[in-house]
């Protein structure tokens, strides 16, 4: 931040799908240094249909509320608060992590030092130690040739040393220039859930905006409680946002890999599933992916071209900075 400018302003987001008191203790670790900067704290609660609401009123009064009428899924809980904020720049947490002290400034010091960055991401820790140990769940989001979104450094022992530079944010804990998101086309709320941070950061990257890693912001995870890793909410979502990303943005042999590693593990698995009732779940709930991946193609494809058209940087200079595994 340079003399006389003065320093960026934030709205915390927090979306809630029926885990009030997940939400309320996430609400607390932030309350202190939102009210010490200024920002204010917002919660969407995403069609829960349970006590949730009246809760979270009573437990944290000091936060605007914004109710969904249905379940519209992270991106649009995030777009329901996104619409209307005044702030330069949006934090946000999910509501199944807590933050440390100071996890806010941290992840507005490189969006003011660079006014090219379009997002920060912070050092998220899984909550359980495992074996004693504190282990990394992300420092960023990086994507591989085949499509694959990932977190950088995932199940790392803590602590651990990365670059400030990064493909993109993790969406779990993160902070956002307002300017830059609606610049770049903001987040895709059909995708739901899973994957609308690399669509983002993908987007971001295309408009000449860049993703720094604040590794001295730090939040605890307890990863998937809201939603778990075991359901088909989770696998038809993760499998087909992933395919559907890769068609958007990817260049054209990522996009092909990342349809053919999800039929080929769906043959892979098929053997099994005559077996094991939980394989048979999970091979139906990936071929649900691939039919819905089929339906969104025309659509997808008609965005790639929407993408390229606003672009300042070309896919493949984004795309040469991938790794090659």
């Amino acid at each position: 931040m340079g003399p006389g400018e003065r320093p960026l302003s934030a709205e915390v987001v927090v979306v809630n799908w029926r885990r009030p008191d997940l939400t309320l203790a996430c609400l607390e670790s932030v309350r202190e240094e939102a009210y010490g900067l200024g920002a204010r704290v917002t919660v969407v609660d995403n069609g829960s249909g349970d006590d949730s609401v009246d809760l979270i009123a009573r437990g944290a009064p000091w936060a605007r509320l914004v109710p969904l009428d249905t379940n519209r899924g992270f991106a649009a809980g995030v777009g329901a608060a996104l619409r209307d904020t005044v702030a330069d720049v949006v934090v946000l947490l999910n509501n199944d992590a807590v933050a440390a002290p100071g996890f806010i400034a941290e992840l507005l010091r490189p969006l003011e030092r660079d006014g090219l960055a379009g997002a920060s991401t912070a050092r998220l820790l899984l909550a359980e130690p495992q074996e004693g140990r504190r282990l990394t769940n992300s420092t960023g989001n990086v994507v591989d040739r085949a499509g694959n979104g990932a977190d950088r450094d995932w199940l790392r022992p803590h602590p651990v040393s990365s670059p400030p530079e990064v493909f993109g944010f993790c969406g779990g804990a993160c902070a956002l220039r307002v300017d830059a998101v609606r610049d770049s086309g903001g987040l895709d709320e059909s995708l739901f859930m899973y994957y609308e941070d690399t669509d983002l950061s993908w987007k971001l990257r295309r408009r000449g905006w860049t993703v720094v890693y604040a590794e001295d912001a730090v939040a605890l995870h307890r990863h998937a409680s809201s939603s778990g890793v075991d359901t088909e909410l989770f696998v038809v979502a993760n499998a087909r946002n992933r395919m559907i990303v890769a068609l958007r943005h990817g260049p054209w042999p990522m996009a092909a890999r990342a349809v053919v590693r999800t039929l080929l593990r769906l043959l892979a698995d098929a053997p099994a599933s005559l077996r094991s009732p939980a394989r048979r779940r999970e091979v139906l709930w990936r071929a649900k992916a691939v039919r819905q991946f089929v339906r969104a193609a025309p659509r997808t494809l008609r965005e790639r071209r929407q993408v390229d058209a606003r672009a300042t940087v070309s896919r493949r200079e984004v795309a040469e900075a991938l790794p090659r595994s």
